[in-house]
C-alpha cells in the first residue's frame, strides 16, 4: 500500500495527529501560509474583477519543495488544515502549489474540531472537497483589506506623517478608543448623595439604607440636603416586613473566541494576542476543541463524559436531570462548530505536567468553565427587609444573602476580577452583608447616620476585555480577528495600553478625524459590520465575492482621490483650538500634530511661523514629544535653547527644545534613587537594551563598574531617600 500524505499548518499539530495515524500517513506541516498578496506592491488588478496576484512566501521555498516531492510519491493527499475559512484558504493554496503539469493527485478535505482518536478517524472516514465558498469568503476579506490599506496609506503620508497606515477593521476600533475619550471629556459629572444607617438588634450590626421619603425615591442632591435629613430623621426605626426568598444563579456557557480572550484578559491579565497563542498550542497537542469559534454547542459525546464525570467527583446531586443547553448570541454562529472544551472531561490540570504555566492557566479557565457548564444552579437565600422612621416619612432597605446550595460554583471558582460587566453585576447581589434575624415589629436601633458624597462617573476607558466585546456586539470583525485587531492599533502607535486602559494617540485621533469626516463608510460601525454579513453570505454560497468588493471600491476610489486634492495638511493636524494669544501676531494658537509630537501653532499660519512645543503632554507615542524640561538648564550646544526629556521611539532622551534649529540630544538617565550597590559611588538607572528593548536596571558608572540587575532593587534595597 502505498503512502498517504497530510498536511497541516504546524509542527506540532503535525506531532500530535500522527499519533492517530498508521504507519501509512505522512504528516507534514506547510508552516502556515505560503502563498500571500505581494508586500511591496497591491496585488489586486482593480481592472479584472480583483483579480488577486499570489506569490510564493520567500521563506517557504524549502517547504514548497518538500510538498511537491511528497505530493509526487503519496497515493492520497489529505488536506487537514484548520476547520474555518482561514484553513480552508492554507488548503486551497497548498493545493496550487502540489497541483502540476501532467501530475494527478488524489486529493481531498479532511476536517476535525479536535485532534484526538476517535474525531481524527470520524474525519478521514467523512473526507470532502475544497470548500470555494469558504475560500472565497477568506479571499475577498483579503482584497478588501488590502484595497483599504494600500490606497488610504500613501493620502495619511501626505496628509498627516509619513509611515501611517489604515486598515479597514482596525480604523474601526481605533475609533471606539477615540469616541469613548471623547465622551468622556464632554462628561459633565453631577453630585449626589447617598444616606445609610447603622442599626443594630440583638447586638448585631448592620446597614439600612434610605430609599424612600415620604413615600417617593430618595434623591439627595447636595450636601445642604443631605444635612437637613441628619437633624430631621429620629432614632424611631420600625421593620415594616422581612421577606426571604430563593434566588438560583445560573452557570455560564462555555467559552467562545471572545469569551475566552475576555477572561484571559479579566481573570489572568493575559492580552488577547498570549490568550490566543496559548490555545492554539492546546489545540494542536489535542487537549481542546478548536479555539476560533462563536458557537455555544457541545457535542453529544463531550455532554454524556462531563456528566459521568461530575457524578462520579462531586455527587450527583450537583448534575441537572437533562444536559445544559446554550442558545448562540451570534447568528452566524455555526452549530456543526462546537464551543471552546477539554477534549476529555476527566483530564484535569493535574494532567498538564508537560507544559508551563500559561497553558495550565488558560486550560483550567476552559476546564471550569466547559464542566461548570453542565451542573445546577447555584441557590442564595435572600433577605430583604423593609423599616421606616418618623411614623412612615422615612423607608429603609437593608438585605442580606447566604449560599445555601454551591452549584456549578462548586467547579468554577470565583475570583476577584470578574470576567464581564453582566457577571459583575450578578456578583453584586451576593456580596450583600448578613443581617440579623428580623421580624416585623422590630425596633432596631440607631448607632449612626452614615451621608456619603458621590459623583456621577463618565464611560470606562476600553481595556482589552470590554474592546472585544463592543467588537463582538457591533458585529465588527470575527473571533480570529480580534487579538490581531488590538495588537495592530497599539503596535502602529494609534493607541496605547496603560494600567490595562486603552488611550487613544494624538496620531489615532487625527487619523480617526480624518477618515470619519472624509471616509465615512469605512469608519462606519454599521456599514463595517454590513460588510462583515457579506463575508458570512459568501462563505454560505449565497452571494459572489467580486461584486461584494465591486460595491465597495468604485465610490471608495473616487473618496481618495477627491480627498488627495482637497485635503490642506495644516487643517488635518489640527488637535485643538486654544484661547490662548500667539506672542507675535496677536492671533489665537492651536495645538498641531507634528512629526515630534504635539507644538502650538499660530492660526495664521503660514503668514506667521510662531510655533512652539507643548511640555509635559505625556503623549507617549514615540514621537519624540516634550515630557518635562524642569531641573535640566540650557542647551550647552547652541545655548538659547532649553534641555528637556523627550519621549522617542527607542525611550526618553534629552534634547534641546528649539528642535529642528537645534539637534543636541544625550541619552537620558532615569535614576530610581539609589546608589549603585556594588560600588556604592553611582547610580541606579533605569536602561532598556537587547532586541525586544527590554528594561532592566544599570549603575550610571558603566563600564567602569558593570552592575547590572532585572529586577528593581529598590524593592530589595532602601533608596538614598531613606
Amino acid at each position: 500500500m502505498g503512502m498517504k500524505l497530510v498536511i497541516v499548518e504546524s509542527p506540532t499539530k503535525a506531532k500530535t495527529l500522527s499519533k492517530f495515524l498508521g504507519k501509512d500517513y505522512v504528516v507534514y506541516a506547510s508552516m502556515g501560509h505560503i502563498r500571500d498578496l505581494p508586500k511591496k506592491e497591491l496585488g489586486v488588478d482593480v481592472e479584472k474583477d480583483f483579480e488577486p496576484k499570489y506569490i510564493n512566501a520567500p521563506k517557504a521555498s524549502k517547504v514548497i519543495r518538500e510538498l511537491k516531492s511528497k505530493a509526487k510519491e503519496a497515493t492520497e493527499v489529505f488536506l487537514a488544515t484548520d476547520p474555518d475559512r482561514e484553513g480552508e484558504a492554507i488548503a486551497w493554496h497548498v493545493l496550487h502549489i502540489i497541483s502540476e503539469k501532467g501530475v494527478k493527485l488524489n486529493v481531498k478535505r479532511v476536517v476535525f474540531h479536535e485532534i484526538t482518536k476517535d474525531a481524527v478517524d470520524e474525519a478521514f472516514a467523512h473526507v470532502r472537497e475544497l470548500d470555494v465558498n469558504l475560500v472565497d469568503s477568506q479571499q475577498a476579506r483579503r482584497v478588501l483589506d488590502r484595497l483599504v490599506g494600500y490606497k488610504l496609506s500613501p493620502l495619511l503620508w501626505k496628509k498627516v506623517r509619513y509611515g501611517l497606515s489604515a486598515g479597514r477593521v482596525q480604523s474601526v476600533a481605533v475609533r471606539l478608543v477615540v469616541d469613548r475619550e471623547d465622551e468622556r471629556k464632554n462628561f459633565k459629572p453631577e453630585e449626589f448623595w447617598s444616606l445609610d444607617a447603622l442599626l443594630e438588634q440583638d447586638k448585631a450590626q448592620f446597614l439600612g439604607s434610605l430609599v424612600k421619603i415620604a413615600g417617593k425615591k430618595a434623591e439627595i442632591a447636595n450636601q445642604s440636603e443631605s444635612d437637613a435629613l441628619l437633624s430631621d430623621i429620629k432614632d424611631n426605626f420600625l421593620v415594616d416586613s422581612v421577606e426571604k426568598s430563593d434566588k438560583k444563579r445560573y452557570p455560564y456557557p462555555p467559552f467562545t473566541t471572545s469569551t475566552l480572550q475576555q477572561a484571559g484578559s479579566n481573570r489572568l491579565g493575559f492580552a488577547a494576542k498570549r490568550t490566543m497563542s496559548v490555545a492554539q498550542k492546546l489545540f494542536e497537542a489535542g487537549f481542546i476543541t478548536y479555539h476560533r469559534t462563536d458557537s455555544f454547542f457541545l457535542s453529544q459525546t463531550f455532554l454524556e463524559a462531563s456528566r459521568g464525570f461530575i457524578k462520579g467527583a462531586f455527587g450527583e446531586q450537583y448534575l441537572p436531570e437533562k444536559p445544559n443547553y446554550y442558545k448562540n448570541r451570534s447568528k452566524n454562529a455555526q452549530e456543526a462548530h462546537e464551543a471552546i472544551r477539554p477534549t476529555h472531561a476527566n483530564v484535569t490540570v493535574k494532567d498538564l505536567s508537560e507544559f508551563g504555566s500559561d497553558e495550565k492557566k488558560i486550560y483550567s479557565l476552559i476546564w471550569q468553565r466547559a464542566i461548570s457548564s453542565q451542573m445546577l444552579p447555584a441557590i442564595y437565600e435572600q433577605t430583604v427587609v423593609l423599616m421606616n422612621s418618623n411614623e412612615g416619612k422615612y423607608t429603609w432597605k437593608a438585605g442580606g444573602s447566604t449560599v445555601k446550595f454551591d452549584g456549578w460554583q462548586k467547579v468554577y471558582e470565583k475570583v476577584t476580577k470578574e470576567e464581564t460587566e453582566e457577571e459583575e453585576k450578578a456578583d453584586d447581589e451576593e456580596k450583600l452583608a448578613k443581617i440579623p434575624d428580623l421580624a416585623q415589629g422590630d425596633k432596631p436601633a440607631l448607632i449612626e447616620l452614615k451621608p456619603e458624597q458621590h459623583f456621577t462617573q463618565p464611560p470606562p476607558r476600553y481595556n482589552e476585555a470590554s474592546l472585544i466585546k463592543a467588537l463582538e456586539e457591533m458585529g465588527i470583525g470575527r473571533p480570529s480577528t480580534y487579538a490581531p485587531i488590538i495588537s495592530t492599533i497599539q503596535e502602529r502607535g494609534y493607541v496605547v495600553k496603560e494600567n490595562k486602559y486603552f488611550y487613544p494617540q494624538d496620531v489615532g485621533v487625527v487619523v480617526t478625524k480624518l477618515l470619519t469626516e472624509h471616509f465615512s463608510d469605512v469608519l462606519d460601525y454599521g456599514f463595517t459590520a454590513h460588510i462583515e454579513e457579506e463575508f458570512d453570505k459568501i462563505a454560505n454560497g449565497e452571494i459572489k465575492w467580486v461584486p461584494v468588493i465591486r460595491e465597495f471600491y468604485d465610490p471608495f476610489v473616487k473618496d481618495v482621490e477627491s480627498s488627495d486634492s482637497k485635503l490642506n495638511k495644516k487643517d488635518m493636524t489640527l488637535l485643538e483650538e486654544t484661547e490662548e494669544i500667539c506672542p507675535d501676531c496677536g492671533k489665537h494658537l492651536n495645538i498641531k500634530l507634528g512629526k515630534y509630537g504635539r507644538f502650538k501653532s499660530c492660526s495664521g499660519f503660514p503668514d506667521c511661523k510662531f510655533a512652539q512645543p507643548i511640555v509635559g503632554n505625556g503623549n507617549g507615542n514615540g514621537s519624540g514629544e516634550v515630557l518635562d524640561e524642569t531641573q535640566l538648564g540650557k542647551c550647552p550646544q547652541c545655548e538659547t535653547g532649553v534641555l528637556s526629556v523627550r519621549e522617542g521611539r527607542f525611550g526618553k532622551f534629552v534634547a534641546c527644545s528649539t528642535y529642528p534649529k537645534c539637534k543636541f540630544t544625550k541619552p537620558y538617565l532615569e535614576k530610581i534613587g539609589m546608589k549603585c550597590p556594588t560600588c556604592n559611588e553611582g547610580e541606579v538607572i533605569v536602561k532598556k537594551g537587547g532586541k525586544f528593548k527590554k528594561t532592566f536596571y544599570g549603575c550610571s558608572r558603566y563600564p567602569d563598574c558593570k552592575y547590572i540587575s532585572n529586577k528593581n532593587p529598590l524593592k530589595n534595597e532602601p533608596s538614598v531617600q531613606e
